[in-house]
């Protein structure tokens, strides 16, 4: 105490509470995820020092059950002063070197998983000319006064080494709630499903991801495409007052009619942000508050092959415009709200020609709807492999035709008659009745 004033009041938080309020509101799924992105991020640095294709021999690999969880990589690596200054901050301290195009920076998701995991952790790291390795007790850290963690022993190299760099990461004394979730098969399920959905660039670009022995396989997002049927596909670029600049791919079209597939996809520097999004978030029962005008429907099955994607791209990753934890768009991004502007011009023609599509099905039948017919036989292609600008092409209604046109009949009779006459035509429903029906007046009539 100095001139009579009192030390001053401290509010550093303890360590237990700080531990506790960073894992609280991230979800398991959300933690493993962190930890593959940060394996990506390493094979991208790879790419920043003229390594040709960084995801062809690229290995990740995931290990876990109620006593543990393990990650590898075979990924670069990363040095001793980056663990040192910046990997284990909790926050993204100035001055640290940014990877270009990353996805999972040096600020709380690897930490967040850690202890989100467990109360033990284990990390090592090699790069082709240095190696290093923390051991960290968490119960025991929290009691000391620092905040610094221990180096350790480095252990064997039969995994990862100098000459064979790369990142290993392993959890024990497992929190009791995630050695349960991590012991069942939905768990698997969930991150298996995650992966191959979040990370599906990466892995079609070569990347090899393995799950509990398992290997992942790439899935692709694809659209129908003939001469008469063409996606949309648009490019967009965005300027700060200096660089690097953000980049940004718009692609609608129509693909296969599976509702859990339609929607809207939004990738940030290769990785999947939202996945068939049908919220207003991305213009689904878009309304004009001023006139109360509905400028875009809410999402209805009749939409089910609608497909949106959007890309974004920046060196600086801080530009594209995601949440913190990768799971939604920041809707006060000046990049965003301009790119949401032209994708829903562009989405706009999609709609108007699923609405046709619908009413023609509407009128003849699913069995006999030209345009559907012409729908369903159109090939389908991935989208990677639309780079050109082009406007989003289809067939009018009428422009199409499949042998006679049909036109559906409807009318309505009282239960009993249509009984009577079902079992007296030895027919199975009141369809066929309404059809046997108007064959015979028909054939009645025309013989008259």
């Amino acid at each position: 105490m100095a001139d009579g004033q009192p030390d001053a009041i401290s509010a550093e938080p303890t360590k237990a509470f700080f531990v506790d309020m960073l894992v609280r509101d991230i979800p398991l799924e959300q933690a493993v995820l962190d930890l593959v992105d940060n394996c990506i991020d390493g094979a991208k640095r790879l790419a920043s020092q003229n390594v040709p294709v960084p995801f062809e021999n690229g290995k990740v690999t995931i290990d876990f059950d109620a006593d543990h969880f393990r990650i590898w990589d075979n990924c670069g690596g990363f040095g001793i002063d980056t663990a040192r200054d910046y990997a284990f901050r909790f926050g993204r301290p100035a001055g640290a070197t940014a990877t270009p195009h990353s996805i999972g920076q040096f600020g709380v998701g690897m930490k967040r998983a850690l202890f989100k995991f467990g109360r033990n952790f284990r990390v090592r790291s090699a790069t082709t000319t240095e190696e290093w390795a923390v051991d960290v007790d968490v119960p025991e850290w929290e009691q000391e006064a620092g905040w610094n963690f221990p180096w350790a022993a480095f252990g064997d190299r039969d995994t990862i080494s100098t000459s064979a760099p790369g990142t290993e990461i392993v959890v024990t004394i497992l929190r009791p709630e995630v050695a349960a979730k991590f012991a069942t098969s939905n768990f698997y399920n969930a991150i298996v499903g995650l992966i191959k959905s979040k990370h599906r660039q990466f892995i079609s670009d070569g990347l090899e991801v393995r799950v509990n022995g398992t290997r992942i396989d790439a899935t692709n997002l694809l659209l129908l495409l003939n001469n008469d049927l063409k996606p949309g596909v648009d490019f967009m670029s965005f300027f700060d007052d200096k660089p690097p600049k953000v980049d940004v791919k718009i692609i609608v079209g129509v693909g296969a009619s599976l509702p859990r597939e339609a929607g809207w996809y939004v990738i940030c520097n290769g990785r999947v942000v939202l996945e068939a999004d049908r919220r207003p978030n991305t213009g689904w029962g878009l309304m004009e508050e001023e006139v109360s005008r509905i400028v875009m429907p809410s999402f209805h099955n009749q939409f089910a092959r609608f497909r949106g994607i959007v890309s974004f791209d920046c060196a600086d990753s801080s530009r594209v415009p995601w949440n913190t934890t990768k799971t939604d768009v920041d809707q006060d991004s000046p990049v965003w709200r301009q790119t949401f502007e032209r994708m829903m011009e562009m989405m706009r023609p999609v709609i108007t020609f699923l609405n046709e599509l619908d009413k023609d099905i509407d009128e003849n039948t699913r069995e006999n709807s030209p345009l559907l017919d012409f729908v369903s036989k159109a090939p389908s292609q991935p989208t990677t492999t639309l780079t050109q600008r082009a406007t989003f092409s289809a067939p009018a209604r009428g422009a199409v035709t499949k042998g006679p046109k049909y036109i559906k009949v409807q009318y309505s009779r009282l239960q009993e008659d249509v009984e009577f006459l079902q079992d007296e035509l030895n027919l199975g429903s009141a369809k066929a009745v309404g059809e046997r029906t108007f064959d015979i007046v028909l054939s009645r009539q025309r013989d008259e």
